[in-house]
């Protein structure tokens, strides 16, 4: 095993790590004026974020980073998708790479648009 491959799932986890507080971040952001405010959940490869009807739930192999995400709104699937983070400290969302923090921005702000609007969803 080369140097480079024993340290990808390290890399992984920390981006995920990372990722996570970029999400809390922006939630915090985007809640200044939500009653009940947002809330945003991290334990292990699962990031969960939840606002009113709405959830986005993530998870990620911290070994491959590979992972898929589903958002949901009154309990109904609005959209769902693949991820993978790359070494390089960007995210792939559904064949898009972005910038964790910009995939952390949109990824919110579709579960704030899914709360706002549940009758719709985030769509």
């Amino acid at each position: 095993m080369s140097a480079a491959t024993a340290e990808e799932p390290m890399v992984c986890a920390e981006l995920w790590l990372s990722f996570g507080s970029l999400v809390r971040a922006y939630t915090a952001a985007a809640s200044l004026d939500v009653d009940p405010a947002p809330q945003v959940e991290i334990k292990g490869e699962t990031i969960c974020l939840t606002a009113g009807s709405a959830r986005l739930a993530m998870n990620c192999d911290s070994k491959t980073g590979a992972g898929s995400w589903q958002l949901t709104s009154a309990e109904t699937v609005v959209r769902q998708g693949q991820l993978q983070l790359l070494p390089e400290g960007r995210i792939e969302l559904d064949g898009k790479t972005l910038d964790l923090d910009h995939a952390a921005i949109d990824l919110v702000a579709a579960v704030m648009n899914a709360a706002a609007n549940p009758a719709r969803g985030a769509r």
